[in-house]
């Protein structure tokens, strides 16, 4: 994850494995530059949709109290 968050960029920072999983997890917004760099490094495997997706679904979830 390490290699993943230098790649994209967001490598600063005490953790920037934990900065990965916040992405992967929808806990932390992707701005539209960051997104472009995710659908890139991962050949398109992750799409735009699916980043949406996932940030809708941990919106959801927190707003139903599901996520602390």
């Amino acid at each position: 994850m390490k290699e993943l968050a230098e790649l994209l960029g967001v490598g600063q920072g005490a953790n920037p494995s934990r900065r990965v999983q916040r992405l992967e997890t929808g806990e932390a917004p992707i701005d539209a530059i960051l997104a472009d760099k995710i659908v890139l490094a991962t050949s398109g495997e992750v799409s735009l949709q699916d980043l949406n997706d996932t940030r809708r679904e941990y919106l959801s979830a927190t707003a139903a109290g599901e996520v602390a």
